[in-house]
Order: C-alpha cells, then structure tokens, then sequence
C-alpha cells in the first residue's frame, strides 16, 4: 500500500495557555496551507478527542479541552460548523463531556454534541477483517478531525492518532473485538482497519502532557510541551513512538502497519517539520509495563501452539488491589470473556480464562487492577 511520503509536524506548546496552543495548532497546519486548506467554508467538522472516562483535564487521561475549544475556534473561523463526539469506555457520553472539560468548551464555542448510538458497517481495506461497525452518525458531518492523547498503554505499548479512532466503535462491539482479536499485533491490525475506514482528514497529538507508566488510565501525567500533527495518524503514531523512545516492534499499531507497508510505518519515508526527533525526545521516559508488539511478532512468526503459548504465557495478567477495590462492578461490565466476578463485594478475576486485553485495567475508576507476572489466586 506504500505508495509515497508522509509529512508530520512537531511544534513546541509549553502550557496549557489560549496563545501558545494557537501558536501551537497554526504551526502544525502551516505546512498543509493552513487550517483553511484542510477544511472548505460550511462543512460540518466532527473534533473526535480522546474520551476514554469521566476523568479531569489534570489527569491527563483525556484530549485536554483547552486543546478542542481552540482547535473549535479556529475551525469557526474558517468557515466550518463544528461538533464533538467519542464513544467513552466505560460512562455516559453527556458525563464524560462534563467532567472533561468538553461540555464547557461547547457552551464557550456553541460546537455541538454528536452522541454515536446507531451503527453502519463499512468494508475493511485490511485484507482478513471483516466489516467494521463504525458509529453510523459519522455520515452526519462532512470530514473528521482526530484529535488524541498521546499515552502510554498496556496492551498496545502506546495510544495515539490510530487508537483514537478506536472510539468510533460504537458501544459492545469493542468488547467483541478485544475477544476477536485478543493478542495486541492482531488488534492492532483491527486498529489500522478502523482508522483506515473512518479516514480522519486531519489528526493531532496533544502531548503538552503527555501520560507515562502504567496508561491509559493510571498513569503519570508528563510534561512534554509538544503538539503534533499529521494528516496520517500511522505517520504520526510513527513518529510519536520515536519521540517517547519506543521501538517500532513496541508499539503494535506501528509494528502492524510495516507488515501491511502502509504509508507513514516506516520513519525514512516521513518529512519532519518543525522540531526534530532529536529536539523532541525524551530520554527518560516510562513507557510502562506494555504487551509489546515484539510478542505479537513472535506469536505471527512460530504458530506452533507450543511456542506461543510460551510467549503469551510472558505477557503481564491483571491482578485486583483488594485494598482499592470498591466492588462497583465496572471491571465485569468491561471485561469481554466475563471472567470477573464481585464476590462479597470485591473483584476476582479467573486467570485461567483472561485474554489479557486490560480493558478492566483501562477502565477501573479506582486504579484497582494492576498489572503483574504473577498473579496470585
């Protein structure tokens, strides 16, 4: 699929401030024309942030709303009409947007609300998946923008443009497709697939401050001061993963878009604006305990039952904190194979039949799922 290069901006923004993150956003569409160029006067633009939870801006788990209530303005002012939609993980999309920050941005800007709840299926240009069910209300504007978090993440190493879109999956089918598809390079193919059907027409990273350790929900939030941007979310995750130090074998998205070749997974064909990596990188970050795409890799390469069971039986397990524990029953409503039972108020999990996806992990508003080697019974 390689058919030409990729050009991705990285720009420093150091605070969360209304100046610097326009100064910030113009110089990431600068090279494409500008902002104006991306987007056509009347059109309906969809800002698709990173929504996982109801969780606060200082948390860093969410696109921070400063970030989306400027990137709204300056597509206003281009002519476009904006809205504002994500299918959260775990809570409703109205609660998300408030303790977010988002509901305030759309009072601020009159941006628009679009809740997904129907679904249409799209064919997949990623040979071996199936139609995928995006959000049938994408239909309703005319171009996406995608606009993510830059974090760590335990099952594919880090989340950034490609994952994203993940959340134009509407409601039960992602669990159906952690089930589907439950080693991390595989679901990382399902990944490509979604981002390759929503086809976002701009994507950017807000890594002002980013998330280290234990992502996408409970880890540390880091101050990069950075935004990125590319109209390819591959080339951008590309060069994202670089930036945090990752290995390409680390982060299964890019990983899985070198073994389709798609345009932007190889760094040599990637045009750098702005800052270079080497301005850019840093040295000491955590990249947390992830699946790495290493073992995805290695699952693909030796399908001798024996030798994956090997490799997979190396991957971490979620374990239950019992002293964190609330027994809210969110880690069983997430959990795809339902192996999590509340038992006199407190969680447990059946390793035996864990498919590892760490959706109780990304989801558990405690911080009650760690992830260990070992976990007792």
């Amino acid at each position: 699929m390689n058919s030409g290069r990729e050009k991705v901006v990285i720009t420093g923004c150091r605070h969360y401030h209304p100046v610097e993150v326009r100064q910030g956003l113009r110089e990431i569409f600068k090279p494409f024309g500008g902002i104006e160029s991306v987007i056509g006067r009347g059109q309906k633009i969809l800002i698709k942030p990173n929504l996982l939870a109801a969780v606060t801006p200082a948390e860093a788990v969410t696109t921070h709303p400063l970030v989306v209530r400027v990137l709204a303005e300056m597509i206003q002012e281009a002519g476009g009409k904006v809205y504002i939609g994500d299918s959260p993980g775990s809570d409703r999309q109205e609660l998300a947007h408030r303790v977010s920050g988002l509901e305030d941005v759309m009072k601020k800007t009159g941006a628009e609300m679009l809740v997904f709840e129907k679904i249409k299926e799209v064919e997949s240009t990623i040979r071996g998946l199936k139609a995928i069910p995006l959000a049938a209300e994408l239909d309703e504007v005319d171009l996406v923008i995608n606009v993510g978090k830059l974090k760590t993440h335990s099952l594919t190493g880090m989340t950034g443009a490609v994952k994203n879109l993940f959340g134009c999956v509407v409601g039960a089918n992602k669990k159906r497709f952690h089930l589907e598809h439950p080693l991390p390079l595989d679901f990382s193919k399902l990944l490509l697939g979604v981002s390759l059907a929503v086809k976002p027409a701009f994507s950017v990273l807000d890594a002002v401050v980013a998330m280290e350790g234990p992502g996408p929900r409970r880890g540390k939030p880091r101050q990069l001061g950075l935004l990125m941007g590319s109209p390819s979310p591959v080339a951008l995750d590309t060069v994202a993963a670089e930036v945090l130090g990752f290995f390409p074998e680390q982060v299964t998205t890019v990983a899985a878009a070198r073994n389709f070749k798609l345009n932007g997974a190889d760094p040599d064909d990637i045009d750098l604006v702005g800052l270079s990596i080497e301005e850019a990188k840093v040295t000491d970050f955590d990249r947390g305990p992830a699946a790495t795409g290493k073992l995805g890799r290695l699952f693909a390469l030796f399908p001798v039952a024996i030798l994956k069971n090997f490799f997979y039986a190396r991957r971490p397990y979620p374990q239950v904190n019992r002293e964190r524990c609330t027994g809210c029953g969110i880690c069983r409503e997430a959990c795809p194979t339902q192996v999590i039972r509340i038992t006199d108020g407190l969680a447990s999990i059946e390793h035996y039949e864990c498919i590892r996806c760490y959706c109780c992990q990304e989801l558990c508003p405690h911080g009650a799922i760690m992830l260990v080697n070992s976990p007792s019974h």
